[in-house]
């Protein structure tokens, strides 16, 4: 008896196991389903970038890019984000001082779920991650804080991890909000003393996969007053610095400031919400 007891508990722990849904198993939609010519999207960002009193450049699109973007990111092309995904290979805003991701492209070869793998902080689930969505030239960071996908661009807010503070802080905006500010807000005043005099003509000479790293550290008062000396780091090398990774040789920096992302073609058909990554 005590036998078969034991028999029953192991057959419905197996079953529930059975049962339990696995981000790796999420059924991918497929394009055509993701995208929707008629979707308002994209004419909602060409109308804000029409009427924009920023600079704001869309990079042109590779179409190969494009589709295995949207699909790896299983968005929408009715929301604003994976319209953007999907329409663009990203947004330079202010001379390429704030880089706002899309699908990839030669100036700016990071697409939104490239950058992202290795670095989301939840599954496909109600767990809290964050979504990185934008970056700027001093290595600050924008991602949508959610706690599901669905809920991106309604409740999820965009977060700042600022190089000053290193700390993630609520800009309060949805994403549309912040694609808006980026093209009509008030940046200098968001970023004061943060710019140098001749930072305008230095961006041209800037990839937009490098960005400005200053020593002392922008959080100290040296660094806060631009007294510090600034040099050019790989944003993954930046990255690895936030979080506390292991250091690249000089050598491995050297490469990774000249070389851009390298581009997997075997994740093509890969979702970039498939597994847990701890950032």
């Amino acid at each position: 008896m005590v036998k078969m007891v034991r028999f029953v508990k192991l057959f419905l722990f197996i079953s529930l196991v059975q049962l339990k849904p696995s981000s790796a198993q999420v059924t991918m939609k497929p394009l055509n389903v993701l995208i929707d010519e008629q979707g308002s999207g994209w004419f909602k960002i060409t109308t804000m970038v029409s009427h924009a009193k920023n600079k704001v450049e869309i990079l042109e699109k590779d179409s190969a890019h494009a589709n295995a973007a949207l699909y790896q990111s299983q968005l929408s092309t009715n929301t604003m984000l994976g319209s953007l995904i999907y329409n663009s290979g990203g947004i330079l805003v202010d001379e390429g001082w704030i880089r706002i991701l899309g699908s990839g492209c030669k100036r700016l070869d990071r697409s939104v779920p490239e950058w992202n793998k290795g670095k989301l902080s939840a599954e496909r689930n109600d767990q809290p991650f964050y979504l990185l969505v934008a970056d700027d030239v001093l290595g600050g960071l924008f991602a949508i804080k959610s706690e599901h996908i669905d809920e991106l661009e309604t409740t999820g807010r965009v977060f700042y991890y600022g190089p000053n503070s290193l700390t993630w802080q609520s800009t309060g905006l949805s994403y549309s909000a912040f694609i808006s500010f980026c093209f009509n807000g008030n940046l200098k005043e968001f970023y004061d003393g943060f710019r140098w005099k001749t930072w305008q003509e230095d961006l041209k000479n800037i990839s937009c996969n490098q960005v400005v790293s200053c020593y002392p550290m922008l959080w100290t008062r040296e660094g806060l007053q631009i007294k510090a000396n600034r040099k050019l780091l790989a944003i993954q090398t930046q990255w690895n610095m936030y979080q506390g990774k292991q250091k690249s040789t000089p050598k491995q920096k050297a490469m990774a400031e000249r070389q851009p992302p390298h581009r997997n073609n075997n994740s093509a058909n890969e979702s970039m919400w498939a597994s847990t990554n701890t950032p």
